[in-house]
């Protein structure tokens, strides 16, 4: 279930038709990007800042985090950005229309490490099944890890499916994307040495 706190960025769902209209949401028709797992919040405001002209939307399951975020945006006016506290593997199965969503970032999901786990990972056929139908078509999929087996794991992911194609050359992912925001947890990666690998795929449905 969705649960909501105090302050305009926390979306309440109970407001809304199940599935959402996202033009309702938001007030408008611009563009929406989504992010799974959003921390604390800080990448996705600052790319809220950054364009205006489009619409954010991120969902997080960790209930401390989520409130941070929530609290992070109640003294700023970002209109075009709302936080949904919610399971993300339901959220995207049951919330969303097809064609919803013109970028999805996925930034440093939990890996996972052990063999007993590798079931829990977010990085697996039947989500980004799912995420293929609320993403348009040619819309793009990005995935940032600072975990270079996760990485590995990833790609033998996409190899088995059709409708995401890779968008960088081979070895399929790059260090360093300039333009990018960093989130708290990729700079203190940074600071401790870590590679950062980005992935990046459009959707082909």
């Amino acid at each position: 279930m969705s649960k909501t706190y105090p302050g305009k960025s926390s979306l309440d769902i109970t407001d809304f038709y199940i599935p959402l209209n996202l033009s309702k949401v938001f007030g408008n028709k611009n563009e929406v990007v989504l992010e799974i797992g959003f921390g604390d919040g800080d990448f996705l405001i600052e790319m809220a800042d950054r364009h205006p002209e489009k619409n954010f939307l991120g969902i997080e399951i960790k209930t401390k985090r989520f409130k941070i975020a929530v609290k992070s945006t109640q003294h700023k006016n970002n209109e075009n950005l709302r936080f949904l506290h919610m399971n993300a593997n339901i959220a995207v199965e049951e919330l969303f229309f097809e064609d919803a969503f013109s970028l999805i970032y996925i930034n440093f999901p939990d890996p996972w490490p052990k063999d007993r786990h590798l079931k829990h990972r977010i990085v697996n056929s039947e989500f980004l099944a799912s995420l293929s139908r609320i993403l348009k078509k040619d819309g793009v999929l990005e995935i940032a890890s600072d975990h270079k087996e996760y990485i590995s794991h990833s790609f033998d992911v996409f190899k088995n499916i059709s409708y995401f194609k890779s968008q960088y050359p081979p070895p399929g992912y790059l260090h360093n994307l300039p333009n990018r925001p960093h989130t708290k947890y990729e700079r203190s990666f940074r600071k401790e040495g870590r590679e950062i690998f980005y992935l990046m795929f459009t959707n082909n449905k």
